[in-house]
This record gives C-alpha cells, sequence and structure tokens, in this order.
C-alpha cells in the first residue's frame, strides 16, 4: 500500500536527524519504504509518500521513531488515479 503523511513537527531537529539516522534499517516488518519527502524551508511541515502493510504499522514504525516530535495524518493513495508517481 501506498500511503501519503502529513507531519506537523515541533522539534525539527531531534525529528529530522532521527529520520535520517532510521533510514537505512528500512525495510522493516510492515513497512517497505520510504518514497519521497518533501518540506518547507524551516522543515516544521513536511509531505512523505511511504510504501506500508498498512496505515497502522506504519503508524507504529513512526511513534517509535519520533515520539511526540510530529502529528501524523495519513491517507491511502489511490494508485489507479494518481498523477507523476513513480514506482
Amino acid at each position: 500500500m501506498i500511503i501519503l503523511v502529513n507531519h506537523e513537527v515541533n522539534n525539527p531537529t531531534d525529528f529530522w536527524t532521527t529520520a535520517q539516522n532510521s533510514m537505512p534499517e528500512l525495510p522493516v516488518s510492515g513497512v517497505k519504504r520510504i518514497i519521497q519527502v518533501m518540506h518547507n524551508n524551516d522543515m516544521t511541515v513536511a509531505t512523505c509518500i511511504w510504501e506500508a502493510d498498512n496505515i497502522e504499522a506504519l503508524d507504529k514504525y513512526l511513534r517509535s521513531k519520533v515520539f511526540d516530535w510530529s502529528k501524523e495524518k495519513y491517507y491511502e493513495v489511490n494508485i489507479a488515479n494518481t498523477m507523476g508517481l513513480t514506482l
């Protein structure tokens, strides 16, 4: 499943340091990979595209890495109607 995640980051320094350090361990159980990361200039808002088994598995993984340094909204991507996404 392809999942879009909108992050509101309240601790950019720790969030992005942990995110960068966590990438080499992928894939892990339930989470295959991160496809794209896009953030604003001060790195307090980001939209990321992930491949995971389901939203619950991805949320569990992210919570174990970024704790309460961010709040997320998750959306399953409708692959049939997506434009410009290369998998």
